[in-house]
Protein backbone atom coordinates (compact mmCIF):
# COMPACT_ATOMS: atom_id res chain seq x y z
CA UNK A 1 0.00 0.00 0.00
CA UNK A 2 1.27 3.43 -0.89
CA UNK A 3 0.21 6.95 0.03
CA UNK A 4 0.77 9.73 -2.49
CA UNK A 5 -0.10 13.38 -3.02
CA UNK A 6 -3.37 12.21 -4.59
CA UNK A 7 -4.50 10.90 -1.20
CA UNK A 8 -4.86 14.43 0.14
CA UNK A 9 -8.61 14.94 -0.09
CA UNK A 10 -8.86 18.41 1.42
CA UNK A 11 -7.13 21.60 0.41
CA UNK A 12 -6.68 22.36 4.10
CA UNK A 13 -3.16 21.70 5.20
CA UNK A 14 -2.75 18.89 7.70
CA UNK A 15 -2.96 20.31 11.21
CA UNK A 16 -2.12 17.07 13.00
CA UNK A 17 -5.81 16.15 13.13
CA UNK A 18 -7.06 12.78 14.25
CA UNK A 19 -8.35 10.31 11.68
CA UNK A 20 -12.09 10.26 12.41
CA UNK A 21 -14.35 8.19 10.17
CA UNK A 22 -17.86 6.72 9.94
CA UNK A 23 -18.29 2.95 10.09
CA UNK A 24 -21.15 0.48 10.03
CA UNK A 25 -21.57 -1.17 13.44
CA UNK A 26 -24.16 -3.93 13.27
CA UNK A 27 -27.05 -2.39 11.31
CA UNK A 28 -26.20 1.19 12.29
CA UNK A 29 -23.92 3.87 10.89
CA UNK A 30 -21.77 5.28 13.68
CA UNK A 31 -19.98 8.61 13.28
CA UNK A 32 -17.12 10.07 15.33
CA UNK A 33 -15.03 6.89 15.23
CA UNK A 34 -11.38 7.52 16.09
CA UNK A 35 -8.71 5.36 14.44
CA UNK A 36 -5.86 5.14 16.94
CA UNK A 37 -2.88 2.89 16.09
CA UNK A 38 -1.47 3.71 19.54
CA UNK A 39 -4.35 2.03 21.37
CA UNK A 40 -4.04 -1.59 22.48
CA UNK A 41 -7.82 -2.01 22.70
CA UNK A 42 -11.00 -1.34 20.75
CA UNK A 43 -13.19 0.78 23.02
CA UNK A 44 -16.95 1.30 22.86
CA UNK A 45 -18.27 4.03 25.14
CA UNK A 46 -21.31 3.19 27.23
CA UNK A 47 -23.19 6.26 25.99
CA UNK A 48 -22.87 4.88 22.44
CA UNK A 49 -23.80 1.41 23.69
CA UNK A 50 -27.05 2.86 25.07
CA UNK A 51 -27.81 4.92 21.95
CA UNK A 52 -27.55 1.68 19.94
CA UNK A 53 -30.29 0.35 22.26
CA UNK A 54 -28.20 -2.64 23.25
CA UNK A 55 -29.08 -4.50 26.43
CA UNK A 56 -26.65 -4.66 29.32
CA UNK A 57 -27.21 -8.41 29.20
CA UNK A 58 -25.11 -8.47 26.02
CA UNK A 59 -22.09 -7.52 28.12
CA UNK A 60 -19.73 -10.28 29.20
CA UNK A 61 -18.36 -9.70 32.71
CA UNK A 62 -14.66 -8.98 32.91
CA UNK A 63 -12.19 -7.39 35.26
CA UNK A 64 -9.65 -4.64 34.92
CA UNK A 65 -9.29 -0.98 34.08
CA UNK A 66 -8.48 0.97 30.95
CA UNK A 67 -5.38 3.07 31.46
CA UNK A 68 -4.95 6.25 29.43
CA UNK A 69 -1.68 7.78 28.33
CA UNK A 70 -1.67 10.14 31.31
CA UNK A 71 -2.34 7.33 33.81
CA UNK A 72 -6.08 7.83 34.33
CA UNK A 73 -7.93 4.59 35.02
CA UNK A 74 -11.53 3.76 34.08
CA UNK A 75 -13.23 0.50 35.11
CA UNK A 76 -14.22 -1.82 32.26
CA UNK A 77 -17.97 -2.50 32.45
CA UNK A 78 -17.75 -5.59 30.24
CA UNK A 79 -16.96 -7.05 26.82
CA UNK A 80 -19.24 -7.13 23.81
CA UNK A 81 -18.85 -8.64 20.34
CA UNK A 82 -20.28 -6.59 17.46
CA UNK A 83 -19.99 -6.94 13.71
CA UNK A 84 -18.26 -4.05 12.01
CA UNK A 85 -18.04 -3.19 8.32
CA UNK A 86 -15.28 -1.02 6.87
CA UNK A 87 -15.93 0.40 3.42
CA UNK A 88 -18.98 0.12 1.19
CA UNK A 89 -20.14 -3.04 -0.54
CA UNK A 90 -18.67 -4.60 -2.63
CA UNK A 91 -15.41 -2.91 -1.64
CA UNK A 92 -15.75 -3.66 2.05
CA UNK A 93 -14.70 -6.05 4.81
CA UNK A 94 -16.81 -7.30 7.70
CA UNK A 95 -15.58 -8.95 10.90
CA UNK A 96 -16.79 -9.54 14.44
CA UNK A 97 -14.72 -7.41 16.83
CA UNK A 98 -14.57 -7.55 20.62
CA UNK A 99 -14.93 -4.18 22.35
CA UNK A 100 -14.20 -3.06 25.87
CA UNK A 101 -17.19 -1.07 27.16
CA UNK A 102 -16.40 1.82 29.52
CA UNK A 103 -18.55 4.56 31.00
CA UNK A 104 -16.63 7.82 30.84
CA UNK A 105 -16.56 11.01 28.83
CA UNK A 106 -15.14 11.03 25.32
CA UNK A 107 -15.90 13.21 22.29
CA UNK A 108 -15.78 10.00 20.23
CA UNK A 109 -18.36 7.24 20.01
CA UNK A 110 -15.78 4.55 19.42
CA UNK A 111 -11.99 4.13 19.48
CA UNK A 112 -10.58 1.52 17.11
CA UNK A 113 -7.05 0.50 17.97
CA UNK A 114 -4.49 -2.07 16.90
CA UNK A 115 -6.76 -5.16 17.30
CA UNK A 116 -9.20 -3.70 14.77
CA UNK A 117 -6.52 -2.42 12.39
CA UNK A 118 -4.64 -5.74 12.44
CA UNK A 119 -7.83 -7.74 11.88
CA UNK A 120 -8.72 -5.69 8.81
CA UNK A 121 -5.12 -5.35 7.62
CA UNK A 122 -5.67 -1.59 7.60
CA UNK A 123 -2.95 1.07 7.49
CA UNK A 124 -3.57 4.59 8.79
CA UNK A 125 -1.76 7.63 7.45
CA UNK A 126 -2.08 10.55 9.84
CA UNK A 127 -0.33 12.73 7.25
CA UNK A 128 -2.97 12.06 4.60
CA UNK A 129 -5.80 11.65 7.14
CA UNK A 130 -7.01 8.40 5.63
CA UNK A 131 -6.91 4.63 6.09
CA UNK A 132 -6.29 1.98 3.43
CA UNK A 133 -7.02 -1.73 3.33
CA UNK A 134 -7.12 -4.41 0.65
CA UNK A 135 -10.17 -6.35 -0.50
CA UNK A 136 -9.52 -9.90 -1.73
CA UNK A 137 -5.88 -8.87 -2.26
CA UNK A 138 -6.92 -7.20 -5.51
CA UNK A 139 -8.32 -3.79 -4.67
CA UNK A 140 -6.97 -1.15 -2.34
CA UNK A 141 -9.77 0.80 -0.65
CA UNK A 142 -9.17 4.28 0.75
CA UNK A 143 -11.39 5.86 3.39
CA UNK A 144 -10.75 9.49 4.21
CA UNK A 145 -11.21 11.02 7.63
CA UNK A 146 -13.80 13.69 8.25
CA UNK A 147 -11.83 16.89 8.86
CA UNK A 148 -14.79 18.83 10.27
CA UNK A 149 -15.82 15.97 12.56
CA UNK A 150 -12.25 15.65 13.84
CA UNK A 151 -12.14 19.33 14.70
CA UNK A 152 -15.57 19.16 16.32
CA UNK A 153 -14.44 16.30 18.55
CA UNK A 154 -11.22 18.13 19.38
CA UNK A 155 -13.11 21.25 20.46
CA UNK A 156 -15.53 19.25 22.61
CA UNK A 157 -12.59 17.53 24.27
CA UNK A 158 -10.87 20.83 24.98
CA UNK A 159 -14.03 22.36 26.48
CA UNK A 160 -14.47 19.36 28.72
CA UNK A 161 -10.87 19.43 29.91
CA UNK A 162 -11.32 23.07 30.91
CA UNK A 163 -14.55 22.20 32.73
CA UNK A 164 -15.43 19.49 35.30
CA UNK A 165 -12.63 17.08 36.11
CA UNK A 166 -14.13 13.65 35.41
CA UNK A 167 -12.63 10.42 34.11
CA UNK A 168 -12.10 10.38 30.40
CA UNK A 169 -10.29 8.12 27.96
CA UNK A 170 -9.41 9.48 24.54
CA UNK A 171 -6.35 7.39 23.66
CA UNK A 172 -5.89 4.08 25.40
CA UNK A 173 -2.47 2.55 25.92
CA UNK A 174 -3.19 -0.61 27.86
CA UNK A 175 -5.57 -2.57 30.07
CA UNK A 176 -4.88 -3.31 33.73
CA UNK A 177 -6.24 -6.42 35.41
CA UNK A 178 -8.03 -6.16 38.73
CA UNK A 179 -9.19 -9.20 40.65
CA UNK A 180 -11.48 -6.97 42.71
CA UNK A 181 -13.59 -6.22 39.63
CA UNK A 182 -13.67 -9.77 38.32
CA UNK A 183 -16.73 -10.77 40.35
CA UNK A 184 -18.73 -7.66 39.56
CA UNK A 185 -21.57 -7.58 37.11
CA UNK A 186 -20.90 -5.10 34.27
CA UNK A 187 -24.05 -3.14 35.19
CA UNK A 188 -22.37 -1.88 38.33
CA UNK A 189 -21.99 1.87 37.88
CA UNK A 190 -25.18 3.30 39.42
CA UNK A 191 -24.19 6.95 39.37
CA UNK A 192 -26.22 9.26 41.56
CA UNK A 193 -28.87 11.25 39.70
CA UNK A 194 -27.79 14.75 38.65
CA UNK A 195 -29.26 17.56 40.71
CA UNK A 196 -30.76 20.73 39.21
CA UNK A 197 -28.68 23.86 39.14
CA UNK A 198 -29.72 26.82 41.26
CA UNK A 199 -31.16 26.96 44.77
CA UNK A 200 -33.85 24.47 45.73
CA UNK A 201 -36.48 24.59 48.42
CA UNK A 202 -37.47 21.36 50.17
CA UNK A 203 -41.21 20.73 50.52
CA UNK A 204 -42.24 18.14 53.12
CA UNK A 205 -45.40 16.10 52.75
CA UNK A 206 -47.65 15.86 55.81
CA UNK A 207 -44.80 17.30 57.91
CA UNK A 208 -42.92 14.00 57.54
CA UNK A 209 -39.13 14.72 57.44
CA UNK A 210 -38.55 11.61 55.29
CA UNK A 211 -41.10 12.52 52.61
CA UNK A 212 -40.21 15.54 50.53
CA UNK A 213 -39.59 16.94 47.07
CA UNK A 214 -37.81 20.04 45.75
CA UNK A 215 -38.99 23.23 44.11
CA UNK A 216 -36.66 25.74 42.51
CA UNK A 217 -36.53 29.10 44.25
CA UNK A 218 -36.39 30.85 40.86
CA UNK A 219 -40.17 30.45 40.69
CA UNK A 220 -41.95 33.73 41.38
CA UNK A 221 -43.07 34.40 44.95
CA UNK A 222 -46.68 34.60 43.78
CA UNK A 223 -46.59 31.16 42.15
CA UNK A 224 -44.53 29.30 44.77
CA UNK A 225 -47.31 28.97 47.45
CA UNK A 226 -49.73 27.78 44.77
CA UNK A 227 -47.34 25.05 43.65
CA UNK A 228 -46.67 24.00 47.26
CA UNK A 229 -50.40 23.69 47.97
CA UNK A 230 -50.92 21.78 44.73
CA UNK A 231 -48.21 19.25 45.60
CA UNK A 232 -49.59 18.76 49.10
CA UNK A 233 -53.05 18.12 47.64
CA UNK A 234 -51.59 15.42 45.38
CA UNK A 235 -49.37 13.76 47.97
CA UNK A 236 -51.06 10.40 47.28
CA UNK A 237 -49.35 10.27 43.85
CA UNK A 238 -45.89 10.16 45.43
CA UNK A 239 -44.46 6.74 46.32
CA UNK A 240 -41.99 6.25 49.16
CA UNK A 241 -42.03 2.47 49.51
CA UNK A 242 -43.09 -0.45 47.26
CA UNK A 243 -46.30 -0.72 49.29
CA UNK A 244 -47.29 2.73 47.95
CA UNK A 245 -47.43 1.35 44.41
CA UNK A 246 -50.75 -0.16 43.30
CA UNK A 247 -49.22 -1.36 40.03
CA UNK A 248 -50.71 -1.35 36.53
CA UNK A 249 -53.91 -3.26 35.80
CA UNK A 250 -52.85 -6.26 33.65
CA UNK A 251 -55.79 -5.54 31.35
CA UNK A 252 -53.89 -2.41 30.32
CA UNK A 253 -50.50 -4.07 29.92
CA UNK A 254 -48.40 -6.99 31.14
CA UNK A 255 -44.98 -8.25 30.10
CA UNK A 256 -45.06 -11.33 27.88
CA UNK A 257 -42.06 -13.41 26.84
CA UNK A 258 -42.12 -14.63 23.25
CA UNK A 259 -39.63 -17.47 23.71
CA UNK A 260 -38.52 -19.33 20.60
CA UNK A 261 -40.19 -22.76 21.00
CA UNK A 262 -37.20 -24.49 19.42
CA UNK A 263 -34.86 -23.31 22.22
CA UNK A 264 -34.38 -25.69 25.13
CA UNK A 265 -34.77 -24.15 28.60
CA UNK A 266 -31.45 -23.60 30.36
CA UNK A 267 -30.93 -24.06 34.09
CA UNK A 268 -27.70 -22.38 35.13
CA UNK A 269 -25.52 -24.16 37.65
CA UNK A 270 -25.44 -22.48 41.01
CA UNK A 271 -22.54 -20.07 41.51
CA UNK A 272 -21.03 -19.82 44.95
CA UNK A 273 -21.15 -16.41 46.62
CA UNK A 274 -18.84 -15.16 49.33
CA UNK A 275 -20.21 -14.69 52.83
CA UNK A 276 -20.73 -10.94 52.43
CA UNK A 277 -22.54 -11.35 49.11
CA UNK A 278 -24.57 -14.23 50.55
CA UNK A 279 -25.83 -12.04 53.39
CA UNK A 280 -26.57 -9.20 50.99
CA UNK A 281 -28.51 -11.53 48.65
CA UNK A 282 -30.65 -12.70 51.59
CA UNK A 283 -31.48 -9.10 52.50
CA UNK A 284 -32.32 -8.15 48.90
CA UNK A 285 -34.44 -11.28 48.42
CA UNK A 286 -36.36 -10.52 51.60
CA UNK A 287 -37.04 -6.98 50.36
CA UNK A 288 -38.52 -8.40 47.14
CA UNK A 289 -40.65 -10.85 49.13
CA UNK A 290 -41.91 -8.07 51.41
CA UNK A 291 -42.79 -5.96 48.37
CA UNK A 292 -44.69 -8.93 46.88
CA UNK A 293 -42.50 -8.75 43.76
CA UNK A 294 -41.41 -12.40 43.80
CA UNK A 295 -42.75 -15.78 44.91
CA UNK A 296 -41.09 -19.08 45.71
CA UNK A 297 -40.99 -21.70 42.98
CA UNK A 298 -40.10 -25.37 43.35
CA UNK A 299 -40.16 -26.92 39.87
CA UNK A 300 -38.21 -24.81 37.39
CA UNK A 301 -37.59 -24.91 33.65
CA UNK A 302 -35.50 -21.77 33.20
CA UNK A 303 -33.21 -20.91 36.08
CA UNK A 304 -30.68 -18.08 36.43
CA UNK A 305 -28.08 -17.03 38.98
CA UNK A 306 -28.04 -13.78 40.90
CA UNK A 307 -25.11 -11.37 40.58
CA UNK A 308 -24.32 -9.12 43.53
CA UNK A 309 -23.10 -5.67 42.51
CA UNK A 310 -21.57 -3.15 44.89
CA UNK A 311 -22.88 0.32 44.13
CA UNK A 312 -20.86 3.51 44.53
CA UNK A 313 -22.48 4.19 47.90
CA UNK A 314 -21.08 0.89 49.19
CA UNK A 315 -24.41 -0.93 49.27
CA UNK A 316 -25.15 -4.10 47.33
CA UNK A 317 -27.58 -4.46 44.45
CA UNK A 318 -28.88 -7.86 43.35
CA UNK A 319 -29.16 -8.47 39.61
CA UNK A 320 -30.35 -11.61 37.85
CA UNK A 321 -28.31 -13.07 34.99
CA UNK A 322 -31.03 -13.41 32.34
CA UNK A 323 -28.52 -13.81 29.49
CA UNK A 324 -29.75 -17.28 28.46
CA UNK A 325 -33.43 -16.33 28.65
CA UNK A 326 -32.81 -13.15 26.66
CA UNK A 327 -31.05 -15.06 23.89
CA UNK A 328 -34.18 -17.18 23.44
CA UNK A 329 -36.45 -14.12 23.02
CA UNK A 330 -36.77 -12.10 19.80
CA UNK A 331 -36.18 -8.38 20.10
CA UNK A 332 -39.19 -6.12 20.56
CA UNK A 333 -38.27 -3.27 18.22
CA UNK A 334 -40.74 -0.80 19.70
CA UNK A 335 -39.06 2.59 19.11
CA UNK A 336 -37.59 4.49 22.05
CA UNK A 337 -37.61 8.28 21.74
CA UNK A 338 -34.53 10.14 20.56
CA UNK A 339 -32.78 11.76 23.53
CA UNK A 340 -31.60 14.67 21.37
CA UNK A 341 -35.16 15.32 20.17
CA UNK A 342 -36.53 15.22 23.71
CA UNK A 343 -33.96 17.79 24.86
CA UNK A 344 -34.77 20.04 21.91
CA UNK A 345 -38.52 19.66 22.51
CA UNK A 346 -38.16 20.73 26.16
CA UNK A 347 -35.99 23.78 25.48
CA UNK A 348 -37.42 27.27 25.39
CA UNK A 349 -40.24 26.57 27.85
CA UNK A 350 -40.84 28.80 30.87
CA UNK A 351 -41.21 26.12 33.55
CA UNK A 352 -40.17 22.47 33.77
CA UNK A 353 -40.99 19.76 36.32
CA UNK A 354 -38.91 16.59 36.38
CA UNK A 355 -40.54 13.36 37.54
CA UNK A 356 -39.26 9.81 37.87
CA UNK A 357 -41.57 6.78 38.10
CA UNK A 358 -40.68 5.04 41.36
CA UNK A 359 -39.42 1.51 40.62
CA UNK A 360 -41.27 1.86 37.35
CA UNK A 361 -40.56 -1.52 35.80
CA UNK A 362 -41.89 -3.32 38.86
CA UNK A 363 -45.30 -1.71 38.42
CA UNK A 364 -45.93 -3.87 35.33
CA UNK A 365 -46.92 -7.45 36.07
CA UNK A 366 -45.35 -10.42 34.36
CA UNK A 367 -47.86 -12.43 32.37
CA UNK A 368 -48.87 -15.39 34.61
CA UNK A 369 -47.73 -17.94 32.02
CA UNK A 370 -44.22 -16.46 31.96
CA UNK A 371 -43.54 -15.83 35.66
CA UNK A 372 -41.90 -19.23 36.16
CA UNK A 373 -39.42 -18.49 33.35
CA UNK A 374 -37.88 -15.66 35.40
CA UNK A 375 -36.79 -18.09 38.15
CA UNK A 376 -33.49 -17.39 39.90
CA UNK A 377 -31.31 -19.19 42.44
CA UNK A 378 -30.66 -17.98 45.97
CA UNK A 379 -28.98 -19.59 48.96
CA UNK A 380 -32.39 -20.17 50.51
CA UNK A 381 -34.52 -21.42 47.62
CA UNK A 382 -35.59 -20.53 44.10
CA UNK A 383 -37.90 -17.62 43.34
CA UNK A 384 -39.55 -16.12 40.28
CA UNK A 385 -40.80 -12.63 39.52
CA UNK A 386 -44.47 -11.67 39.66
CA UNK A 387 -43.58 -8.24 38.27
CA UNK A 388 -41.43 -7.21 35.31
CA UNK A 389 -37.80 -7.16 36.53
CA UNK A 390 -34.81 -5.20 35.28
CA UNK A 391 -32.54 -7.11 32.94
CA UNK A 392 -35.12 -8.66 30.64
CA UNK A 393 -34.41 -8.02 26.98
CA UNK A 394 -37.61 -6.18 26.06
CA UNK A 395 -38.54 -4.62 29.41
CA UNK A 396 -37.66 -1.10 28.24
CA UNK A 397 -39.84 -1.46 25.14
CA UNK A 398 -42.79 -2.68 27.21
CA UNK A 399 -42.46 0.24 29.61
CA UNK A 400 -42.15 2.84 26.83
CA UNK A 401 -45.22 1.35 25.15
CA UNK A 402 -47.14 1.83 28.41
CA UNK A 403 -46.00 5.44 28.82
CA UNK A 404 -46.89 6.29 25.21
CA UNK A 405 -50.35 4.83 25.82
CA UNK A 406 -50.90 6.73 29.09
CA UNK A 407 -49.74 10.10 27.77
CA UNK A 408 -50.86 9.75 24.15
CA UNK A 409 -52.68 13.12 24.24
CA UNK A 410 -49.98 14.98 26.18
CA UNK A 411 -46.63 13.90 24.69
CA UNK A 412 -45.10 16.72 22.69
CA UNK A 413 -47.63 19.25 23.99
CA UNK A 414 -46.96 19.53 27.72
CA UNK A 415 -44.85 16.48 28.57
CA UNK A 416 -41.84 14.58 27.23
CA UNK A 417 -41.27 10.97 28.28
CA UNK A 418 -38.27 8.65 28.07
CA UNK A 419 -39.09 5.29 29.69
CA UNK A 420 -39.62 6.16 33.38
CA UNK A 421 -38.34 9.76 33.22
CA UNK A 422 -40.87 12.53 32.56
CA UNK A 423 -40.60 16.28 32.03
CA UNK A 424 -43.72 18.42 32.28
CA UNK A 425 -43.24 21.64 30.33
CA UNK A 426 -45.19 24.90 30.28
CA UNK A 427 -45.03 27.64 27.65
CA UNK A 428 -44.15 31.21 28.49
CA UNK A 429 -47.21 33.05 29.76
CA UNK A 430 -49.13 29.90 30.72
CA UNK A 431 -49.86 28.37 34.13
CA UNK A 432 -47.62 25.46 35.12
CA UNK A 433 -50.30 24.35 37.60
CA UNK A 434 -52.71 23.76 34.72
CA UNK A 435 -50.24 21.46 32.96
CA UNK A 436 -49.35 19.62 36.17
CA UNK A 437 -53.05 19.16 36.96
CA UNK A 438 -53.61 17.51 33.59
CA UNK A 439 -50.53 15.27 33.91
CA UNK A 440 -51.28 14.29 37.51
CA UNK A 441 -54.87 13.57 36.57
CA UNK A 442 -53.69 11.26 33.81
CA UNK A 443 -51.33 9.47 36.20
Amino acid sequence: MTFTQADFKSNIQNLDDSVVITIQLGDLLVKKVLLDPGSSADVLFYSTFQKMKLSDNNLQPTGGDLVGFSGERVPILGLVWLRITLGEYPLSKTYDIQYLVVDCFSPYNLILGRPFLNKFGAIVSTVHLCVKFSVQDEHIVTIHGDHKEAWHCYNIGMKFQNGPKQPQINNVLSTASSSELADLDPRADFLERPTPTGELRKIHFNKDPNKYTFVGTAISKDELPTIENFLQANADLFAWTPSDMPGIDPQIISHKLAINPSVRPIQQKKRNLGEEKKRASLEETQKLINANFIREIRFTTWLANVVMVRKQNGKWCMCVDFIDLNKACPKDSYPLPSIDSLVDNASGYATLSFMDAYSGYNQILMHPSDQNKTAFITEFGNYCYKVMPFGLKNAGATYQRLMDKIFAKQIGRNIEVYVDDMVTKTKVGHSHIDDLTEIFGQI
